[in-house]
This record gives C-alpha cells, sequence and structure tokens, in this order.
C-alpha cells in the first residue's frame, strides 16, 4: 500500500506540473521561458541533493560524457520541451495521454533489436493507440485542427524521448545514482535550449501567482513527482508502477478540465480509453 501510495501520488503531481504550465501559457508566458527555468533550477536543486565529490569523476571519462549528453537531449529535452510544446496546442490531458504512449514505443524498439514480431495483444495495443492517436487529431475542434496536429507532433516527439530515457544512460545512472544523473543532464538540457534559441528565451513580468506556478512545476512536477515514483517503484517494481501510474494522464485531464475549464469530447474520452487499454496490454505478460 505505502508503493502504491507513491506510484499514486507521483503520478498526480506530474499531472499538476501540466495543469500548472497549461495556466502560465494561457497567461502567455513562453514555452520556452517555462522549459528552460524548469530545467535550469531543478538541476540546480538536484546537484545540491545529490552533491558528492567523487561523483564528478564521471567527466574524466569521454565515452560517459557522451553517453551523458546523449541523454540530455534527447531524453530530457525533448521529452520536456516536446511536452510543453504539445500542452501549449492542445492541453495538459491530451498531451499527457500521448506522451503515455512510450511504452508501446518502447515495446516497438525491444522487438526491431531482438528480431521478433510482437504478440498477439501488443499488435492489439498498437491498433488501440493508432486510433487513439486519430481520434485526438482530428477532434471535434475543427477551428484548430491544425493546433491540433501540431501539438500531435510535439507529443509524440515527447514520447520519443520518455521512451530513450527509459532505455539509455543505465551505465552511467548505475555507477553514479539516477538523482545525479539527472541534475547533471537537466543543467545540460538547459544549457543546450538556450544555446539552441539564441540566449531569446523570453522576460516577463512575474505576478504572485505566474511564480507560485513555477515553483509548483519545479518543486512538485519535477522534483517530488520523479522521488515520490522511484520509492514506490522500490516497494513494487517498474511494472506494476507503470501500470498504476495511467493515474497521471487521467488526472491531468480531470485537473485541467476542473481548473482551466478544458472541454472534452466525447471521442476524446475514447481515445483516452484506448490509450490507457494499450498501456495496460503492453505491460501485460503473455
Amino acid at each position: 500500500m505505502r508503493g502504491v501510495f507513491f506510484v499514486i501520488s507521483g503520478g498526480i503531481f506530474w499531472a499538476i506540473s501540466g495543469v500548472l504550465a497549461e495556466y502560465l501559457f494561457r497567461n502567455n508566458y513562453g514555452v520556452e521561458w517555462v522549459s528552460f527555468y524548469r530545467l535550469f533550477f531543478a538541476g540546480l536543486i538536484l546537484i545540491l541533493f545529490n552533491f558528492k565529490k567523487n561523483k564528478f569523476h564521471i567527466f574524466k571519462h569521454k565515452s560517459e560524457v557522451f553517453s551523458l549528453i546523449v541523454f540530455a537531449f534527447f531524453g530530457l529535452l525533448m521529452t520536456q520541451f516536446g511536452y510543453f510544446k504539445a500542452i501549449y496546442y492542445t492541453d495538459a490531458g491530451i498531451a499527457t495521454m500521448i506522451q503515455y504512449s512510450a511504452p508501446l514505443i518502447i515495446m516497438l524498439y525491444v522487438c526491431f533489436i531482438h528480431k521478433v514480431l510482437p504478440k498477439k495483444l501488443e499488435i492489439l495495443a498498437l491498433i488501440f493507440i493508432l486510433i487513439g492517436l486519430f481520434l485526438l487529431a482530428t477532434r471535434s475542434k475543427t477551428d484548430s485542427l491544425n493546433l491540433n496536429f501540431l501539438g500531435l507532433f510535439w507529443a509524440i516527439l515527447a514520447a520519443f524521448g520518455v521512451a530513450f530515457y527509459s532505455l539509455s544512460a543505465r551505465a552511467i545512472i548505475a555507477k553514479y545514482s539516477l538523482g545525479f544523473v539527472m541534475a547533471l543532464a537537466s543543467l545540460i538540457a538547459s544549457t543546450m535550449l538556450f544555446i539552441l534559441l539564441g540566449g531569446k528565451i523570453g522576460h516577463y513580468t512575474i505576478e504572485l501567482k505566474s511564480f507560485l506556478a513555477m515553483c509548483g512545476i519545479i518543486f512538485i512536477g519535477t522534483i517530488g513527482a520523479f522521488y515520490l515514483y522511484l520509492k514506490g517503484v522500490e516497494y513494487i517494481g517498474a511494472v506494476k508502477a507503470s501500470m498504476i501510474a495511467c493515474i497521471e494522464p487521467v488526472a491531468a485531464a480531470f485537473m485541467s478540465f476542473l481548473f482551466l475549464g478544458t472541454i472534452y469530447y466525447p471521442l476524446d474520452i475514447v481515445a483516452f480509453t484506448l490509450i490507457i487499454l494499450s498501456v495496460f496490454l503492453v505491460s501485460k505478460k503473455t
């Protein structure tokens, strides 16, 4: 029960970060600004929590530095920036739901690497998720159809980032700890984003509500969610945790509806159900 509580709490915390980001975007804060400061301050705080001089020996090994940089770009930056971009073009519920298709991408990657065909349930999961993505891309809001396709693109990109994040950097994580690698990768990812944007991350007059929303994204939706979920994995394992974490997209959609007034159509609910069902099918041992 303790493990289940931690995983559910972590999933809800992640959902909170998406809804808070949507609130900032609706109040004209830029995706680039939110993404940069989330990565930078989360990395800075995680470094303070995981500071040990001997861990910085990672910079003495070129192969480990390369692994860290690749993880920072394709894992963290692609995941977090893509996720926030998807929220900007759609909403927190839809962006989180599509990003949650990452386990299916991992399954297809494993099948490709080992040169085996997907199992029957995995094929059914693939069909479900394709139907779900199609319904979300062509949802009833025909006046914003192009925005839905842009949101779909960024959310799928974020899902690929989650898949890469889950599969990469295992060697350096095992050697230096996940918290430390996450801290360094977050700082590196924020630096990369700053360079890619040419230093143009935007300047805003911060109001109290916006400041609190940003603090919530960093402390609740990033650091808190990260530690709660991993603590839950220690108790119940990764497979059960990933299934219970289905609460995340559901919570994001519910909070977006409750606090931001986001409207969901019947076909959206069907799409959500298909995507969550596909994750259960992939997680199920056959």
